[in-house]
């Protein structure tokens, strides 16, 4: 048993697919190990509830966006991503803790946190989970000048002494060696229970939209898909769109389209497991789209483009239908057909294929 620093920087919950992620980390870690907590939360949020008595919430530290532009002028020579959860006297009351916890090792959830790493005790091993290649990403939207400084400032971050890179898609550990030149370790997300036992049970006649839709990249593909997609369409479809805080409920397609908005679902599996299709038109962003990866776990086929497949072996390639434009996204739309015995026969074989090498494995095998 060892004894876990773990430092996350956004709530562990049931919000949005990273959160989950570790949410679900957590408890596997604490089956075996004493994990001390460290999150950071907005005072919108909720607050952490320990799954058992090997979790323990050390700290939360509170955001705002006055304190995200604080952290960022404290790092000028980085881009802000990699700065914005820094804050000196956080990481005062973090060496405090390392001084006195003993830990085994320290585990950074996110390279917004990648930063502390830096400063605290050099030789407790570190992990460091990366969600995605921030340079990637910044690639898709930015010149070539911002590109270079994000360059610099991830590998600044991630370049660290007695340190384990983790990321959650074979794509991003190899972008991460090639761009870096650091070994990166494979790491999937997990899959959740209720995912599990979702069974596609019929084909309902609606398709469905998930997201945290805070974050630009999906919620840009929703309004292209309303903008650009739904005047192609000649047949009636019904739309449900799953997560809180969508912004624009006002907007509306064309007669031939339905949107019903369902705000937060705890369980929205059994909704995506019976929908035709997940719709994912993704152009921007980075990693492996979480909401994919579920939606072919619950058997689901998904209609994305190339953005929304990044990371995802082509063995699962029949319930992945490419759509890059908006006139093949209509036509996919009303022309793909997957039978619910082949759905069943995807979900079994994603489930039973898509696995890795977990962290608290790593933890008992080589730290």
């Amino acid at each position: 048993m060892k004894k876990i620093l773990f430092i996350t920087a956004f709530l562990p919950s049931n919000s949005a697919a990273a959160e989950k992620n570790t949410k679900i980390m957590l408890e596997d870690l604490s089956s075996d190990n004493i994990v001390d907590l460290v999150y950071f939360r907005y005072s919108s949020d909720e607050y952490y509830k320990s799954p058992n008595k090997n979790v323990k919430v050390l700290e939360f530290f509170k955001i705002s966006l006055i304190s995200k532009l604080f952290n960022v002028a404290t790092h000028p020579f980085l881009y802000p991503i990699f700065s914005v959860r820094f804050n000196w006297l956080n990481l005062f009351k973090l060496k405090r803790h390392v001084r006195t916890g003993k830990y085994d090792i320290i585990i950074c959830d996110h390279s917004q946190t990648f930063l502390y790493a830096k400063y605290l005790n050099p030789t407790i091993p570190k992990i460091l989970l990366s969600h995605d290649v921030i340079a990637q990403r910044i690639q898709r939207t930015s010149s070539i000048a911002i590109q270079k400084f994000c360059i610099h400032s991830e590998r600044y971050c991630l370049s660290q002494p007695k340190s384990y890179v983790f990321s959650f898609s074979q794509k991003d550990c190899d972008l991460i060696k090639n761009i870096y030149g650091i070994k990166a370790f494979l790491c999937l997300d997990y899959i959740d229970p209720k995912i599990i036992s979702a069974h596609p049970n019929f084909i309902g006649d609606y398709f469905v939209f998930i997201g945290k839709w805070s974050r630009a990249d999906n919620l840009d593909g929703v309004i292209w898909f309303i903008e650009k997609v739904c005047p192609l369409l000649k047949k009636n479809i019904d739309i449900k769109i799953i997560g809180k805080n969508f912004p624009y409920k006002s907007l509306s397609p064309l007669n031939s389209v339905s949107i019903e908005y369902l705000g937060f679902v705890d369980d929205p599996y059994p909704i995506i497991a019976n929908s035709k299709a997940l719709l994912a038109p993704l152009f921007t962003g980075a990693g492996i789209k979480v909401k994919v990866i579920e939606a072919l776990a619950c058997g689901t086929p998904v209609i994305g483009t190339d953005i929304a497949f990044e990371g995802i072996p082509n063995d699962f390639s029949n319930g992945m239908i490419l759509a890059n434009d908006a006139k093949t996204f209509a036509n996919k739309l009303v022309s793909f057909n997957m039978g619910l015995d082949e759905r069943i026969k995807m979900k079994k074989r994603f489930i039973k294929n898509y696995k890795s090498i977990t962290i608290p494995e790593f933890l008992k095998n080589k730290v």
